[in-house]
């Protein structure tokens, strides 16, 4: 027979198996239970089923005189029987099929083990055969392993974000200014009236026409005349 070593302060202490059976026949197979990991698991020699004395049966061997291992896990659930009930529970992990569909939920999860903190998921489905209470069970178990369980746990309910702020208004852009005026054209010199009686003694006016032309007497036109 090979040596086995147990927890000790486990054996000492107790450790889960003074919490209630986590149950999942209750009513009736189908009912999903979830329970947080408070202890760190525990191996205890499975026993003998006796209805006589449940929990007290003959302690299980292999053939080669090796005791077959269970493991007991506490978990907290929200499940309650009565006020004093502070909702921890004790997962019997015995059986070949319920340790292979844990073993399975752990692998899947990529986690090393039970720990701590972990969030085991399960759910007895139904029997082999749904007459006898011996028949083999099936089960479908997931496991959150503590840090993805505390994530979970941690995360901020989604809030609204606030109103984005309403674009600011573009810079006023300075009015252009209207061009300027262009400058009044300068008034053209005024003609010099002795140049103007010449020029209109040149195309044959008369001294009188000329007089009131440019304005000057008409003595003066004469002149002007005579020295051209």
């Amino acid at each position: 027979m090979s040596q086995t070593t147990y927890d000790a302060n486990a054996i000492l202490m107790g450790g889960g198996a003074g919490n209630p059976a986590w149950k999942f026949d209750q009513p009736n197979p189908g009912q999903p239970r979830v329970g947080t990991i408070t202890e760190p698991p525990q191996a205890r020699q499975e026993r003998d089923y006796d209805k006589n004395n449940p929990g007290a049966g003959s302690p299980k061997f292999y053939p080669s005189g090796d005791p077959i291992m269970g493991i007991l896990v506490t978990v907290q659930t929200n499940e309650r029987d009565n006020a004093e009930d502070d909702g921890k529970r004790t997962f019997y992990i015995e059986g070949r099929y319920l340790k292979e569909a844990v073993r399975g939920a752990i692998r899947e999860a990529g986690a090393p083990g039970l720990e701590v903190g972990g969030q085991l998921h399960v759910e007895f489905t139904h029997r082999e055969d749904p007459m006898d209470k011996r028949s083999r069970k099936f089960w479908q178990i997931r496991y959150t392993p503590a840090g993805n369980a505390a994530l979970m746990a941690d995360q901020p309910t989604a809030t609204t974000p606030p109103p984005a702020a309403a674009p600011a208004a573009p810079a006023q852009q300075p009015a252009t200014p209207a061009p300027a005026a262009p400058p009044a054209a300068a008034a053209p010199p005024a003609a010099n009236p002795a140049a103007q009686a010449q020029q209109l003694i040149a195309v044959g006016l008369g001294d009188d026409q000329i007089a009131a032309a440019t304005g000057l007497d008409l003595s003066v036109v004469q002149a002007i005349r005579n020295a051209a």
